[in-house]
């Protein structure tokens, strides 16, 4: 505190002779000069070392690579594969049965009584599917069996000969057909003058024309009688013949003749019996069912449908300037059914011989597994596989898309990115893509970040 006060008071005692004494004014100014001199040297000293300062600045700014201020982009990088595809052709076309069966009545005008099957089942070849009425066949039948055995007794009784009891019985009959005859002609003498008896009533007028007319009518009808009566005793006095002589050949081959031709007739109405039951022609699935109780059979109207074995096929369709890349035997890739991410194989079975004229378009007939989900009539894509090549592959998150239809990818070079314009492929499954043109198998190139970084960049990978 004593210190302080020493050096400011002798201060205050000289500030007031500073403007009375010109001495002392003389010496201040002098004193102001030196700060002034002073002040101007500190200011030229600093303003030199300032600017030694930024000129050293900058000479170390312009000295310092820019690569060693720029700032590193972290991205990750693979490594273009070598990847097995498959070449496929695509097409689209319908499920369809390979053999689809049609089932008809072969009998017609029948009442269809019972329906065994319906839609969606497996029937066996010989199955009975629907049954017809066959009341009034049944009837038919008993009658050709008895017309068969009545066949055959005569054809037996001609070659075992005759017995005396057949031809006295034969005679009787000769006897009775005379007799018969002879009445038959004595009543028609007496109608033919009972005839002209009336006639001349009739004339005059003694009787109608009616009753003339109905005299007229008896006497035709014992005419009638009579010749009735001489056809018996003709066919009697033969009969008698032909047993008094025995059987000649021709008789017993006309026998078996009949026989014969009684036994076709049966076996006609056995076979139309048995065709009241409507049999599954082949194995197979029920496609359709048309039948109902109660209609009509008619041998054009198809009853039932049947899948063949239940085999199914695809028939896509293919432009005929690509059937030449198409051979029985490739294997086909069909899309899965909705919501379902499963694929089918199937196998081309042939190539359709015709081409449509108008959409110039050939079916390729495709076999489909057994038991597929697959049902006739849905819509399907299809790849037929035509050829396996080695492509180069990267992910498909290394690309990115132009307008033009290629891609940008960047290639790793000592740090620094390059990006190379490539012509992309189909997109395979793992989310890789195939490079036709722009890259080999030695590149490497950036996979994620990709899309933030530019030509020349630095980056670090992870």
């Amino acid at each position: 505190m004593k210190k302080r006060e020493t050096v400011v008071q002798p201060a205050k005692e000289e500030q007031p002779e500073l403007y009375n004494s010109p001495s002392k004014t003389s010496n201040n100014n002098s004193v102001k000069q030196g700060w002034l001199l002073l002040g101007i040297g500190l200011g030229v000293i600093i303003s030199w070392g300032a600017t030694t300062l930024l000129s050293s600045e900058t000479q170390i700014s312009a000295e310092t690579p820019l690569e060693l201020t720029q700032p590193f982009q972290t991205v990750t990088t693979t490594q273009v594969e070598t990847t097995e595809i498959l070449r496929t052709l695509q097409a689209t076309g319908t499920v369809t049965a390979t053999e689809l069966i049609p089932v008809s009545s072969q009998t017609t005008g029948l009442q269809i009584t019972e329906i065994l099957v319906d839609e969606g089942e497996w029937v066996e070849s010989g199955q009975i599917l629907a049954r017809l009425d066959s009341s009034l066949l049944q009837a038919q039948l008993l009658e050709k069996q008895a017309s068969v055995s009545q066949a055959k007794a005569r054809l037996a009784e001609l070659v075992a000969g005759t017995r005396q009891e057949e031809l006295t019985r034969a005679q009787q009959n000769v006897n009775s057909a005379q007799a018969a005859l002879a009445k038959a002609e004595s009543d028609l003498i007496l109608a033919d003058t009972r005839v002209q008896r009336n006639r001349q009533l009739a004339a005059e007028g003694a009787i109608s024309q009616d009753q003339l007319e109905e005299i007229l009518n008896e006497a035709n009808s014992k005419r009638s009688s009579l010749e009735q009566a001489q056809a018996t005793l003709k066919e009697n006095q033969a009969r008698l013949a032909e047993l008094e002589q025995g059987a000649r050949r021709e008789v017993i081959l006309q026998a078996q003749a009949q026989l014969q031709q009684a036994e076709a007739q049966l076996n006609l109405v056995q076979t139309q019996l048995n065709q009241t039951e409507v049999l599954a022609p082949v194995r197979g699935k029920i496609a359709q069912r048309n039948a109902r109780i109660g209609d009509l059979s008619t041998t054009n109207v198809q009853l039932f449908q049947i899948i063949q074995d239940g085999s199914l096929q695809v028939q896509l369709k293919v432009p005929e300037t690509l059937i030449r890349e198409i051979k029985p035997g490739q294997t086909v890739k069909l899309d899965g059914l909705l919501g379902s991410n499963e694929n089918i194989l199937g196998r081309v079975r042939q190539i359709n011989p015709l081409i449509d004229e108008n959409t110039r378009l050939a079916i390729v007939e495709v076999d489909l597994p057994p038991e597929t989900p697959l049902k006739p009539g849905m819509f399907v894509r299809g790849g037929i596989i035509t050829d396996t090549v080695s492509v180069l592959t990267i992910p498909l998150g290394a690309v990115l898309p132009q307008n033009d239809g290629t891609g940008i990818v960047y290639i790793l070079d000592n740090e620094r990115v390059t990006p190379k314009q490539v012509e992309i492929g189909e997109i395979l499954p793992q989310a890789k893509i195939e490079i036709r043109n722009g890259l080999s198998t030695k590149d490497i190139v950036v996979l994620e970040g990709a899309a933030y970084i530019r030509e020349g960049d630095r980056v670090r990978v992870l």
